[in-house]
């Protein structure tokens, strides 16, 4: 039977280890850490949030713009809350609008066919042989 000596170093030496473990916190050579799996979170959430850019043969066949004018008593116009969109058909006979700058919007050209490039029902580019029309401003 061991004596009383030997179970109180043994039981010391137990309570090192394990003390050693918590304050040096052991990894498990497969188990990643918080801020890793934290890390991962946030890539995947990056990933899943980021809108996709589209690219489709298209013709254009509308302009819509919505404007609100204010006048006050001196005939002073002030133009706010502008929006422009364009309304176009795809290949595939889909009507797609996209919302664009007023640029653009005076840019883009009835009657051609060309790339349409968007993202988020936003426009990115619209390019025609002619022209490449960009949500700001054209390049030719």
């Amino acid at each position: 039977m061991p004596s009383v000596a030997v179970l109180l170093f043994l039981l010391a030496g137990f309570a090192l280890v394990l003390l050693f473990l918590l304050l040096h916190e052991y990894k498990h050579p497969h188990r990643k850490s918080e801020t890793e799996i934290q890390k991962t979170r946030a890539e995947q959430l990056a990933a899943a949030a980021a809108p996709k850019i589209y690219n489709e043969s298209a013709f254009l066949l509308q302009k819509i713009d919505e404007r609100r004018r204010i006048m006050d008593e001196y005939h002073h116009t002030k133009i706010t809350d502008q929006y422009y969109e364009l309304v176009f058909e795809l290949q595939n006979g889909e009507m797609l609008r996209v919302s664009c700058s007023r640029t653009a919007y005076h840019e883009t050209p009835f009657r051609k066919t060309g790339i349409l490039t968007y993202s988020a029902g936003r426009l990115i580019q619209f390019k025609t042989q002619e022209q490449v029309i960009f949500d700001g401003y054209t390049q030719r």
